[in-house]
């Protein structure tokens, strides 16, 4: 008989005495690895290291203490009691498990319960050793890090303050490395950073092959490129470099060649994996949250951008600190304002509805996604990316005070001139040369109200009625009146629309000024239209001085019988066309991190840290636990998904974080991650193969159930206890209510989900059988396989011991075809079917989803480079692969010594997933 099942039947009196020291006569079903590693890493000890409670205790550990956050939302003592038990239960029958920190901390004195934070890396020496600090402090309560180094100057570049030359970001990941080998995470966590660049920066390649020579073995690494970047891989050409300091080129590069290398130490060494940017920002939720670093997005110097001081053009705010304003909230730009960017291709983007910008075809625009009679959902869009009829989220300031009341112009004067700009002139000049100069435009509120009431008393008119509808008119033979007209409305929070040839040239007989009549070519007739509830608010903000026209707009308002129709604030695409070759700028606003740029709401500089001091606040919901008889109980996971919900912003509250500046971020938004695991068990009961059509649609609809039923759960949390504090500011301001800013992610399981005694995530099964590094080498079976195998009689002692020589059961005889389909494993499944699976979560999850393309060790670079690419074209946010072999210490094929034949091992904490992210 095999060894290492000799072996496993030798060691059960020791599993079994394990077991029975962690039991407390409850029902909980643990594996051996899984009461081992509890053991290990996640039960109380006392000061001589002996275990001092069991995994029932410990889930009453963790849910008494999560729940108490309840009192703080007027909950009575049995309501909170009530609630306590409904977490027990969940983590009990580990239909849910919150992230390892929070099993390890909640009501300890240590009490940190996230997993893993966001640190930003400044260009200083202060910056650089202050994020090492911060970094040491997250590490010792037991949380991971995340940097990115695109900031840092280049290799060579210039210090001014001493005189020498910087050592670029790869020498200084050196010092976050080495600080992480002496610094164990909380007692119980090795430490471990992810580390990304841009691929516009000048050391690309050196930080691509930074791991090669065993280096970094804390890091994980990532290149974060866009998709300017993936579109000149496809079409073999160049891009630039450039550096982070300056802003400008420091030379051009085949964008093949540096996606080549990414391929090749993929290939070779694991690292790096890729990050899609554009991806990941066309689908941040929230404006609040900020953008990861990317290329500059940009805008023309003649852009209009509304600020507390009143609207004010680019070319006026360079170099200049101020307030944005943004759906009537403020933001506070960075200390240089708006800053150029260089010379670049603009495009003019245009709606139906007569709103244009010009900008560049990166700039992410706000677009909406769905639209009900209640809710508006919206997500970043490039320039580059929209299409006719797409629909746009324009600003709506009806919350916005007055600006610019130290003005010295009058209302009276503002309104003289409105009555010029329609059917007055002044005899000194030129009446063909009438127009809303700059000066005008960003007068003060009362200079503008004044000047848009003469205007409307000179050319404008009230029209219809309730069957066809009211609208105010305002008629213009000069469409630059029109447009600047709309966007002064627009501040006061009234949408109009503008339509062009209302009227076309003609010859018409009027006065000659002299007692006699002249045939007259007149110019196209143009007209702006006010309508739905727009006009109850052009009546009280702008309205009229003409009585008669004040009087026919009040009796129309007066005699609605029914409710006007609600301005949504959305414009529909019309074209997005090139226009020109120009300097272009972009700004910095933490926070809100967009502004309005001639309405439209627009993302501001890529170069915001990725989610600064933000954390990751994670659980999984085990999927496998919910099917019955062959189907999945949607109720009851409905069930799960509430509670795991509110179990998750309860984390929130009572988090001890390791800095006050990731306390302020993580509040501020809420967000949350829930996610999944046991997803291979679940297909195997559903008699569905993973590399299959029908797995990746019952992944889709299971994750849009998951979401959507995780999103209703936020709203009512918001109802109940408030939405996050950024609320206003993001895609979720027309909901009645949202807790958190986002609530699905698919995060590696690790640990978690070896006490659920199910496979990591999203991944496949890692093996049918294996060794486990664990307790000198323990046999591990699926525990699905061996019932149906003893079901339907094929099992033996050796059959398991064949299978855990390949870990696959594919070429082993006996064994029915229709069981071999169901029980692949990760090398049994081709490279495109990962991707396929990754992409299919991806639809329908608020945040990344850790995947990792399992390849076998004689995969190709080529086969490297089509996971990257499919994963691309599939809108994955980012893709991690792993050849099997090319690194050590995680699965080996590998002889062990005390063994005398061959068998599949893996460490005694591995589960196939992304070898970092589950620490």
């Amino acid at each position: 008989m095999a060894k290492p099942y000799i072996s496993y039947h030798q060691q059960r009196a020791d599993i079994q005495g394990l077991k029975k020291l962690l039991s407390d006569k409850s029902d909980l079903n643990l594996s051996a690895n899984a009461a081992e590693v509890l053991k290990r890493r996640y039960l109380l000890k006392d000061e001589l290291e002996r275990v001092i409670e069991t995994p029932s205790q410990m889930f009453a550990r963790v849910a008494k203490a999560i729940a108490r956050a309840e009192q703080n939302y007027g909950k009575s003592k049995a309501e909170v009691k009530k609630i306590e038990q409904r977490f027990y239960l969940l983590m009990h029958s580990l239909e849910f498990l919150p992230n390892s920190p929070t099993l390890m901390n909640a009501g300890t004195d240590l009490g940190q319960l996230a997993a893993c934070f966001v640190i930003p890396v400044e260009d200083s020496i202060e910056g650089i050793f202050g994020a090492v600090k911060d970094m040491a402090r997250i590490h010792q309560s037991g949380g991971g890090t995340g940097f990115s180094f695109s900031r840092l100057r280049p290799k060579g570049d210039v210090v001014k303050s001493t005189g020498g030359v910087a050592s670029g970001p790869v020498s200084f990941m050196r010092v976050f490395d080495v600080a992480t080998d002496v610094i164990k995470q909380g007692g119980k966590r090795r430490g471990a950073n992810m580390g990304i660049i841009c691929a516009d920066h000048p050391d690309i390649l050196e930080f691509i092959r930074a791991k090669e020579r065993g280096e970094f073995a804390n890091f994980n690494t990532s290149v974060a490129v866009t998709d300017e970047f993936m579109h000149a891989v496809d079409r073999n050409e160049e891009y630039e470099l450039i550096n982070p300091r300056t802003k400008e080129e420091v030379r051009k590069i085949k964008a093949g060649e540096v996606f080549n290398e990414i391929v090749t130490y993929a290939w070779k060494i694991g690292d790096p994996g890729i990050i899609f940017l554009d991806e990941i920002n066309r689908h941040n939720p929230v404006s609040a949250v900020g953008r990861i670093e990317a290329t500059n997005p940009c805008v023309t110097a003649d852009s209009w951008v509304m600020t507390a001081e009143g609207p004010r053009q680019v070319e006026e705010l360079i170099g200049k600190k101020f307030v944005a304003i943004i759906n009537g909230e403020e933001g506070e730009s960075s200390e240089e304002g708006f800053f150029e960017t260089g010379v670049k291709q603009v495009y003019r983007l245009k709606t139906a509805e007569g709103f244009e910008l010009r900008l560049t075809a990166d700039h992410p625009i706000m677009r909406l996604e769905r639209m009900t009679r209640y809710k508006v959902e919206a997500q970043w869009s490039n320039a580059r990316d929209l299409k006719l009829g797409d629909k746009i989220i324009i600003n709506n300031h009806r919350d916005f005070g007055n600006w610019g009341v130290k003005s010295k112009y009058t209302g009276g004067e503002g309104y003289l001139i409105g009555l010029l700009l329609g059917d007055g002139t002044i005899k000194k000049l030129n009446p063909g040369k009438k127009e809303i100069t700059e000066k005008i435009e960003k007068s003060s509120s009362d200079f503008c109200r004044c000047l848009l009431r003469g205007l409307f008393d000179a050319d404008g008119s009230v029209q219809g009625n309730q069957s066809k509808g009211v609208s105010v008119r305002l008629a213009q033979s000069d469409v630059e009146i029109l447009k600047a007209v709309q966007r002064m409305l627009l501040r006061f929070g009234i949408f109009s629309g503008i339509y062009m040839n209302r009227r076309g040239e003609r010859k018409v007989k009027m006065p000659d000024g002299k007692g006699g009549v002249k045939e007259y070519i007149t110019k196209p007739q143009h007209e702006l239209v006010i309508s739905k509830e727009n006009i109850l608010y052009f009546a009280e903000r702008v309205g009229f001085s003409d009585i008669e026209k004040m009087e026919k707009l009040e009796n129309a308002i007066r005699n609605y019988k029914r409710k006007m129709n609600r301005e949504r604030f959305v414009a529909s695409v019309e074209e997005v066309v090139p226009d020109g070759v120009e300097k272009v700028y972009d700004v910095q606003i933490p926070g809100i991190n967009a502004f309005d740029a001639n309405g439209f709401i627009v993302h501001n500089c890529g170069e915001q840290p990725l989610l600064p001091y933000d954390s990751c606040n994670l659980g999984s919901i085990n999927v496998s636990k919910f099917v019955e008889n062959g189907e999945i109980d949607w109720e009851r996971l409905k069930e799960a998904v509430w509670s795991s919900v509110r179990f998750l912003d309860d984390v929130i509250d009572e988090n001890r974080y390791p800095l006050s500046k990731i306390e302020k971020m993580t509040k501020a938004n809420r967000k949350i991650g829930l996610g999944i695991m046991g997803l291979a068990e679940l297909l195997i009961k559903l008699k569905i193969a993973y590399d299959s059509k029908d797995a990746v649609l019952m992944a889709e609809k299971l994750m849009q159930f998951i979401t959507n039923e995780a999103r209703q759960c936020s709203t009512e949390l918001g109802l109940e206890k408030g939405s996050f504090p950024n609320f206003e500011l993001s895609v979720w301001s027309t909901y009645d209510a949202m807790r958190n800013a986002t609530v699905t992610t698919i995060a590696p399981t690790g640990t978690i989900g070896i006490i659920g005694n199910c496979s990591s995530g999203i991944e496949p099964l890692f093996a049918v059988a294996f060794v486990r590094n664990v307790m000198g080498g323990m046999l591990e079976i699926n525990k699905l396989f061996e019932e149906i195998a003893k079901e339907k009689g094929f099992y033996s002692k050796e059959l398991i011991a064949e299978i855990a020589k390949r870990g696959s059961i594919q070429d082993i005889a006996g064994i029915p075809e229709d069981i071999k389909r169901v029980f692949v494993t990760a090398l049994d499944i081709s490279p495109e079917w990962h991707v396929r699976m990754q992409a299919a979560f991806q639809r329908y999850t608020d945040n990344a989803v850790s995947k990792t393309v399992n390849l076998p060790s004689d995969a190709t670079r080529g086969d490297v480079k089509r996971v990257f690419l499919l994963a691309y074209k599939l809108k994955c946010k980012g893709v991690t692969v792993y050849r099997y072999g090319c690194k050590e210490g995680i699965l080996s094929l590998e002889v062990p010594k005390l063994m005398l034949e061959e068998y599949v091992c893996a460490d005694s904490e591995y589960t196939g997933e992304c070898r970092i992210c589950s620490v």
